[in-house]
């Protein structure tokens, strides 16, 4: 194993571990020690790195970033006088990080305690991304179609408020729970998202983010099985996760949905995914997951690209943009629009969206434009836009695939 993929092996692992390790060093610390957890989890993953890149890798690479977490956690509290008497006397040093049931309530109580309707909507996203994710600030910033400035801004502020005493680090009693589920349906969403379709540029597809999105969610579903949104975005994320063999190639390029291998796609987890979409739809809610669901389910039950149902995927479309508009739901829509509508007036909705500062520096959007002058057998006009998001890309997949596009 070479060094490179050995730190980006300590790099998987420490992300898999990061949200139980904050949350339970949040849970003896105080969240107004926030900053301290994470100095000491950026130095868990350097010395991983250090020493992996040297040393075989552990057995037990999660218990091992835990022990060495614990290791410097317990030398920080000694060697501060401060916490000696006010934090050290209510820590139980044998026992951290040792109670299984204890890591996955923290980082249940993290998801919650981010997402305080104290802290304005666009700060509990950013946190929860950040804080208990461990996505970058850059990571972020692509997330939520922003740049890297407001996403610190947004940080920083929230942050004060934990300094400040004034969020607590709790499960919301039921009365105040609707007040705090759209803020981590978001955050659950977006970090699915992110794994989904990665800003990092090694690696376009993210399995360790996106595995992670679904276990939070499946606890929330767990914890509140009535709320029929939470069912709706684990269907939503099932339902896309079952083509993950299907979406990048033996060459490591990524596949266009057209031309997957629906051979590859996981049944399993179709059937697991058509199950919650069935319980969610039981009641009168119609909520933005309920119609992302059901645009998964029709590509996941069509037997082919051809014979995909687009024109009940292009009604959903126009639902969930009144209920949520958005420019990537309008990109959406308009190729909904042009494989199942009109391809021409498909594609004069995608030109106008050019407007749309989010779209400009959004590599589907170009590709998307591009896709479609090759199909009406306008490649001459395809070459441009082709050429836009191969420069806009950051990932060396996505790059590849916009090379044989533009190649074609």
């Amino acid at each position: 194993m070479t060094e490179a993929s050995k730190e980006q092996l300590a790099e998987h692992f420490f992300r898999y571990s990061y949200a139980k390790m904050l949350a339970i060093l949040v849970r003896y610390f105080g969240l107004r020690e926030v900053e301290i957890a994470e100095d000491i989890l950026q130095e868990t993953l350097v010395e991983a790195m250090e020493k992996w890149s040297v040393h075989a890798i552990p057995d037990n690479p999660e218990g091992w970033l835990m022990d060495v977490a614990k290791k410097k956690t317990i030398n920080f509290l000694r060697r501060h006088q401060t916490f000696e008497t006010k934090v050290l006397p209510n820590v139980e040093i044998g026992t951290l990080f040792e109670n299984e049931s204890l890591e996955e309530d923290s980082t249940l109580r993290m998801v919650f305690t981010c997402c305080h309707p104290s802290l304005p909507v666009a700060s509990q996203i950013a946190l929860a991304l950040k804080i208990l994710c461990g996505l970058s600030i850059g990571e972020i910033a692509h997330a939520l179609l922003t740049n890297e400035a407001t996403v610190n801004k947004r940080l920083y502020r929230a942050k004060q408020k934990f300094r400040a005493g004034e969020v607590t680090f709790d499960l919301p009693p039921e009365e105040a729970l609707n007040a705090r589920l759209d803020a981590v349906f978001t955050t659950l969403y977006l970090l699915f998202n992110e794994g989904y379709y990665s800003a990092h540029h090694e690696k376009v597809i993210r399995m360790d983010l996106c595995f992670e999105a679904i276990r939070l969610t499946k606890e929330i579903v767990r914890l509140y099985s009535e709320v029929t949104r939470a069912k709706a975005l684990l269907a939503l994320m099932l339902l896309n996760v079952a083509r993950f063999e299907s979406r990048v190639d033996e060459a490591g390029t990524l596949v266009l949905l057209s031309d997957q291998n629906r051979a590859l796609w996981d049944q399993g987890l179709i059937g697991e995914g058509m199950e919650y979409l069935s319980e969610a739809i039981q009641s009168e809610e119609v909520s933005p997951y309920h119609l992302q669901a059901g645009i998964a389910a029709e590509h996941c039950l069509a037997q082919d690209f051809a014979t995909t149902n687009w024109a009940a995927i292009y009604r959903q479309y126009q639902i969930l943009e009144k209920l949520q508009p958005s420019p990537l739901l309008s990109l959406n829509k308009a190729i909904a629009r042009f494989y199942g509508i009109n391809r021409e007036e498909a594609l004069m909705d995608l030109l106008q969206l050019k407007k749309e500062p989010a779209l400009q520096q959004h590599v589907h959007y170009h590709t998307a434009i591009g896709v479609c002058y090759v199909e009406l057998g306008l490649s001459s006009k395809a070459q441009p836009y082709f050429q836009q998001a191969f420069q806009l890309s950051k990932s060396d997949q996505e790059k590849q695939l916009i090379a044989q596009k533009m190649d074609q």
